[in-house]
C-alpha cells in the first residue's frame, strides 16, 4: 500500500493548529464533498459525474454546544479552476496543505457556513471574479465536539430551464489515532 507523502505535513499542521489529539477522545470529522462553478464540456473526461450545468454547494456548520468548539477545515481539490489536480495515481498536491486551512473558533449555539466562494478564496489564495469553472474538492472539518454539519446541492442546466436541489445531512466519524497519527 502507497503511504501519503503529505501525511507527515499534515500530522505537523493539524497539531500546530488544532493542538494535541488524544486516542482516548478523539475529535469529530465531517467529510463534505463540494462542487463548484461551471461545466461547460461535455467530450472531456474531465466532465467527473458533472453534467454541463452550474454548480454552487454551500455547508453549514452549527455547534449545538454550550462550549466554544475549536475547528479546524481543510480544503483538498480534485479538479481546481477546470484543471484536474488529483486524479489517481496523483494525489492532492502537497503546498495544499499549507494554504488550504484554517481554524476557527465557534461559539456555543452559533453557526457559519462555507460556500463556493469561500472555498475558492481559499484555493485561490483570494476572492474570485467571473465566473469559475468546475472546482470538485473535499472539505474536511475536524472539531473537539460534536457538529450538525449539512451540504446544500443547488445545480442549474446550462440552458437555465430548471433547478436541482439536494440537501445531505453529514454524519460525523471518529478521527482513527492510531499507526502512527497524532497524539
Amino acid at each position: 500500500m502507497a503511504k501519503n507523502p503529505n501525511a507527515d505535513q499534515l500530522r505537523r499542521v493539524i497539531l500546530e493548529e488544532f493542538g494535541e489529539i488524544s486516542a482516548a477522545a478523539p475529535p469529530f470529522l465531517y467529510i463534505v464533498k463540494i462542487v463548484c462553478g461551471k461545466q461547460t464540456e461535455t467530450d472531456c473526461c474531465c466532465v467527473a459525474g458533472v453534467r454541463p450545468g452550474v454548480y454552487a454547494t454551500e455547508v453549514n456548520i452549527e455547534n449545538p454546544n454550550f462550549a466554544t468548539n475549536k475547528v479546524f477545515k481543510l480544503v483538498q481539490p480534485l479538479i481546481n479552476s477546470g484543471a484536474v489536480v488529483a486524479r489517481e495515481p496523483d494525489l492532492t498536491p502537497p503546498d495544499v496543505l499549507m494554504r488550504q486551512h484554517e481554524l476557527i473558533e465557534l461559539p456555543g449555539f452559533a453557526a457559519t457556513m462555507d460556500d463556493c466562494c469561500k472555498i475558492a478564496e481559499m484555493l485561490l489564495g483570494g476572492p474570485p471574479s467571473g465566473d469559475t469553472r468546475l472546482t470538485i474538492a473535499i472539505l474536511t472539518i475536524m472539531s473537539q465536539f460534536e457538529l450538525s454539519v449539512s451540504a446544500v446541492y443547488p445545480a442549474n442546466p446550462l440552458s437555465g430551464d430548471g433547478i436541482s436541489i439536494d440537501v445531505e445531512y453529514i454524519p460525523s466519524r471518529p478521527l482513527t489515532v492510531i499507526g502512527g497519527g497524532p497524539g
